[in-house]
């Protein structure tokens, strides 16, 4: 009977184990922890960023020009020292941080942005950043940014999941969801009627 009553506390651990996981795995995002008009990368808002192997970045500035999907694109150059191509994946709420950092805005990646780096080479890659900081200097060719890690905050989170299957091209989108990202880092938080206009992006 003891051994019958051992095996089961033996198989329920396993159990235990998943549904602890699972609980984790499920984790909400946190409060923010940086104050409206002051947005920047801090430990308890970072989900840390890992670069396949071979993969690096070799520059990250601002893009001389605007694209479809972002008005202040972040140019960058990834060099694969392997002899494979890599298909990259960089996730939505990915964050930039900007040199020197009190001069230039913090930018962010709004939506999942996918690329291949050629083996044995360099590619540049537009990457479609928003804003975080609206009195900060825009990037330009003097800013220099580095990957910070991915913001991890319930409303940064929640814009993210409003935008994620959206058409984001086009001045009305771009603009729209970059006062939206305004409200979060510099107002006093995301509207119910920015909500309404993100919602009925096509």
């Amino acid at each position: 009977m003891k051994r019958a009553s051992s095996l089961l506390r033996l198989l329920a651990l396993p159990a235990a184990f998943l549904v602890v996981s699972a609980s984790l795995c499920q984790k909400k995002p946190p409060e923010r922890q940086w104050e409206r008009g002051s947005f920047q990368s801090l430990p308890a808002n970072t989900q840390l960023y890992q670069w396949p192997a071979g993969v690096v970045s070799v520059q990250i500035v601002g893009a001389d020009d605007a694209s479809p999907m972002s008005d202040l694109p972040l140019l960058m150059t990834v060099h694969n020292s392997g002899q494979d191509d890599v298909d990259i994946t960089f996730p939505a709420g990915l964050v930039f941080g900007p040199s020197p950092a009190e001069e230039y805005q913090y930018m962010i990646l709004l939506q999942d942005c996918s690329f291949t780096a050629p083996g044995g080479s360099n590619r540049d890659v537009l990457l479609p950043t928003y804003c975080c900081n609206a009195d900060s200097s825009e990037p330009d060719d003097a800013s220099f940014y580095i990957i910070n890690g991915r913001e991890w905050d319930r409303e940064t989170e929640e814009l993210l999941n409003l935008v994620a299957d959206k058409a984001l091209s086009g001045d009305d989108a771009v603009t729209l969801v970059q006062d939206a990202l305004f409200e979060i880092t510099d107002e006093d938080g995301l509207t119910d009627s920015t909500k309404a206009e993100l919602s009925n992006l096509p």
